[in-house]
């Protein structure tokens, strides 16, 4: 039960982090609540959920073994290396390609303009307008605010 807990604890401190030094997922963190909090607009089914999910999961998941193989191979040399650099190249490749993915699910999922119109007359009201307002450059602080502790740690 101890090394299930210590397992826990190590993957909540690799969360914390991507949090606090990468922005990339601090960036997929932001897309993934927005897209939460408009699916009250929504009457999603049960497998639509799922693949809602699943697409938001992938692509963290993506990001997060992106930044191991980064991480891994700054640790190795940080001279340049024709080999550590395809590999950067590919698992950010990966990250992408899972980011394609979700913009293509997200535009099946979500592409109804009689939601689009109900929720431009949600955020009609000011001060539904400047909550948005408030979310969108909280979240734009959140990203590009400095790292709370070095990358190299």
């Amino acid at each position: 039960m101890k090394n299930l807990c210590r397992s826990f604890h190590y993957a909540f401190r690799g969360i914390w982090y991507q949090l606090a030094c990468e922005r990339n997922f601090r960036i997929h963190c932001f897309v993934a609540v927005t897209v939460l909090l408009l699916t009250r607009f929504y009457s999603f089914t049960p497998v639509e959920w799922g693949l809602l999910i699943l697409q938001i999961t992938l692509v963290m998941g993506a990001e997060s073994l992106n930044t191991a193989i980064e991480q891994t191979d700054n640790a190795l040399t940080r001279s340049e290396n024709r080999r550590i650099r395809h590999a950067k190249d590919s698992a950010a490749a990966g990250v992408l390609i899972f980011a394609a993915g979700s913009l293509a699910m997200a535009w099946l999922l979500f592409w109804d303009p009689a939601v689009f119109r109900e929720i431009a007359a949600y955020f009609s009201k000011w001060y539904r307008a400047a909550a948005l307002a408030a979310y969108f450059a909280l979240m734009a602080f959140l990203i590009f605010c400095p790292k709370t502790y070095k990358k190299d740690s």
